[in-house]
């Protein structure tokens, strides 16, 4: 299949400001609880688009509506739940890794979807990941902790499912749209789980920096993002865009070293090697 320019541009662009979004969001939820975090990066994104799109009369079909509701709960409710708890309670190192393995994961749903068996390679890819990903889990780092690094598991799930829910849409509606009603679905569905966080939880009082985080979560990585991500899935198909998803752990680990002064272990190097190597394995063509 010939790629075209603009696809991988979207891709490689997500990719980066992606791998550089979990040092970002372990930094922010020290001083921003994990739900109100997402609450507020969804809003803001949502604001963003609307302000892009308020001219376009669109109507949104009410036999779609389920579509953009099960994109949010999967891409950004439920998604970021995990994630935003996980990485409060593991490095950016350990969570941006275990991201690293949903391509392996799309691979088996594509097979069962198509109601074959994987390939060999698949499964010996599969088997090295999982391999790569047990040095990793659990390692007493600090600031890592096994409950973090599970919680990671679920994002990836979550991930899998909204990958493949984005092309139920694709095509019928303009890509902004699309991104700015599942960023509104998005964030409102997250905000009652916010505001009982808010109740329980000390009032945050973040300063500048964390501010400016949010911004950046908002506005780079979610109404840009997810924007870039929808327009390059149609494009790319499935399996090549989540194939694209094994480079997000290596901006990750690098931003978290550089940017949070995580540690460089043998367990993060032997474990990160070998779920780099079982990915690519498993999408040998």
């Amino acid at each position: 299949m010939k790629l075209s320019i603009p696809p991988i541009f979207y891709a490689l662009f997500c990719i980066l400001v992606w791998g550089l979004s979990f040092a970002v969001t372990r930094s922010a939820v020290q001083q921003i609880p994990p739900l109100t975090l997402a609450s507020l990066r969804f809003f803001l994104a949502a604001g963003l688009l609307w302000l892009f799109t308020r001219q376009r009369r669109i109507n949104l079909q009410a036999e779609d509506r389920k579509w953009i509701w099960a994109m949010a709960l999967c891409g950004i409710t439920f998604y970021f739940t995990f994630e935003n708890i996980g990485l409060k309670l593991t490095t950016a190192s350990h969570g941006s890794l275990i991201v690293a393995t949903i391509p392996v994961g799309t691979e088996l749903v594509v097979a069962w979807r198509e109601g074959r068996w994987p390939r060999p390679v698949v499964w010996l890819g599969t088997a090295m990941a999982l391999n790569g990903v047990a040095w990793v889990v659990g390692r007493k780092e600090a600031g890592a902790t096994i409950t973090g690094d599970l919680l990671m598991f679920g994002a990836v799930g979550c991930w899998i499912a909204y990958t493949f829910l984005v092309q139920r849409l694709a095509g019928r509606y303009p890509n902004l749209m699309i991104t700015r009603w599942i960023m509104l679905a998005g964030a409102v569905s997250l905000l009652p789980a916010a505001v009982l966080e808010m109740l329980l939880l000390p009032l945050p009082q973040p300063g500048p920096a964390a501010w400016g985080q949010v911004a950046f979560l908002g506005v780079v990585c979610s109404a840009m993002g997810y924007d870039f991500w929808n327009r390059a899935i149609p494009a790319l198909g499935p399996t090549v865009i989540n194939s694209l998803i094994y480079f997000i752990p290596l901006v990750g680990v690098i931003g978290g070293i550089v940017l949070l002064d995580e540690p460089v272990t043998p367990a993060l190097f032997f474990g990160g090697a070998l779920i780099f190597g079982g990915v690519l394995l498993a999408r040998r063509n």
